[in-house]
């Protein structure tokens, strides 16, 4: 449930205020930054957060499985495999 937290939106989005907490006015929504667990987009947007991290580090994604992501060095290779069960 926490890895989609650090997906960020890349689209503006509102929500109604959630069970228990209230700011005293129940009309007003609430603006969404990140992505949270529920949404449709919170997985593209983790994973765009993610390979964007990981290209920092030289990671290049498969062209056979996008969750795979390999890193080629003078003393070898290093593969990177996720997997998130969101279920």
């Amino acid at each position: 449930k926490t890895a989609f937290l650090h997906g960020d939106l890349a689209e503006e989005l509102w929500m109604r205020q959630p069970p228990g907490y209230s700011n005293g006015d129940p009309t007003q929504a609430c603006q969404l930054l990140k992505s949270v667990y529920g949404l449709k987009q919170a997985p593209c947007c983790w994973y765009e957060k993610l390979a964007a991290e990981l290209g920092k580090l030289g990671y290049e994604p498969s062209m056979s499985d996008p969750a795979l992501f390999v890193k080629h060095g003078s003393d070898g290779s290093i593969y990177v495999l996720l997997y998130v069960d969101d279920v």
